[in-house]
């Protein structure tokens, strides 16, 4: 989807400039930093764990400051300007009694389909590429399906994003850029382009639970963090050591069509739930000149039965929803139509779709598809 939406090609680090020296950090000192100096227990718990945007050094927790609006504020002039504190805060979360050192990111197990049950309706896809980058260093995918922060009609608050950045064994998260696309239509030219419209930060406590933290630089001066939880079953992600693989979930991942570049899909095939979920990332039918308001995203489910390839989901449509809020009444989704996904191989699929209605109602065809990066190790035949 120019790897999905020119993204992946783009496989470089994003460096933040921070000069963090090496201290002897005291973890004893750093509670007591957290809990009574700086009072971080007036938004976080005061025993922090699963569900903690995990910070293990002083420029994670400099990056915070820097990325979530309500932090900077209150600690840009004070906390984010004091290495020696940063450096015992960060001891202190990274210890025991802080936040958990997380899983190995450097793995495809932590693929897969995350959201926030709060924000039902809305959700984020990803993919892990182990050693892409380098020995230890997986490149990260990902995309995010959410709405306008003010919808203003039935199809036009749809939003989607995709970001991408490094992920390191060792470090208990990653640092991405957010990138948005528009000026396409639906299954159809040209192609699009990603343009940067914010970063944020990638973090994960175990194999089931997460945080994306945001900020962007559109304009809009959204920033927040939202805890993640798998969607469906955990397949092969383990805490340490070897990685598992699974013939079935290594389908899971980026597929798309070159000729519609910037437009694609993101499935995830899941043996242990067992279920098939997928989202679609396109555009309107014309789409192309209505900016922001011409993106449309569509998931499709079905029950899976492991070792098929070929399957039948029905596609939904939802609306009502709000930018990373809850709202009542809840989003309302409902089916808009039907795909057949059919597996040649690891690396190549088609997808065939009928629209009965909705924003793309009378639309049908195929896609020939193509796997983003390369084929997950234990991908079966």
């Amino acid at each position: 989807m120019r790897r999905f939406a020119a993204v992946v090609g783009s496989i470089g680090s994003l460096v933040l400039s921070l000069s963090t020296p090496a201290l002897a950090a005291d973890p004893a000192r750093g509670s007591t930093l957290f809990h009574s100096v700086y009072l971080c227990t007036d938004c976080h718990a005061a025993a922090p764990g699963a569900g903690f945007p995990t910070a293990t050094t002083a420029s994670d927790v400099q990056s915070a400051i820097q990325s979530v609006a309500p932090m900077r504020s209150r600690y840009a002039t004070t906390l984010g300007q004091n290495q020696t504190d940063l450096a015992d805060i960060a001891a202190y979360l990274a210890g025991p009694n802080g936040v958990a050192s997380g899983p190995d990111l450097n793995q495809h197990g932590l693929t897969g389909s995350w959201y926030e049950p709060a924000t039902s309706g809305q959700g984020i896809e990803v993919e892990f590429f182990p050693n892409l980058v380098a020995p230890g260093t997986a490149f990260v995918q990902g995309a995010w399906f959410t709405f306008d922060v003010a919808p203003t009609g039935a199809g036009d608050h749809d939003r989607w994003y995709t970001f991408s950045g490094n992920a390191v064994s060792g470090q208990g998260s990653v640092a991405v850029t957010i990138y948005r696309n528009v000026g396409g239509n639906f299954d159809a030219l040209p192609p699009t382009n990603a343009t940067q419209v914010g970063t944020g930060t990638l973090a994960f406590t175990d194999c089931t639970h997460g945080t994306l933290t945001y900020a962007f630089s559109d304009g809009s001066a959204r920033s927040g963090s939202i805890p993640l939880t798998r969607l469906l079953a955990n397949v092969t992600c383990v805490a340490s050591g070897t990685p598992a693989t699974n013939a079935d979930f290594g389908f899971s991942g980026n597929w798309y069509a070159a000729a519609t570049s910037g437009q694609g899909f993101v499935f995830e095939v899941n043996p242990a739930t067992p279920y098939f979920f997928l989202t679609w990332y396109t555009y309107a039918p014309a789409g192309q000149a209505a900016g922001a308001a011409g993106q449309r995203w569509f998931t499709g489910q079905a029950a899976f039965v492991p070792g098929s390839r070929t399957i039948v989901a029905p596609l939904y449509e939802t609306t009502g929803g709000v930018f990373d809020q809850a709202t009542n009444p809840a989003p309302a989704t409902v089916q808009v139509g039907t795909a057949t996904i059919t597996f040649a191989g690891c690396s190549s699929a088609q997808l065939q779709y009928t629209f009965t209605t909705g924003s793309s109602a009378g639309k049908s065809g195929a896609i020939a598809l193509t796997r983003v990066g390369p084929v997950p190790a234990g991908c079966g035949p």
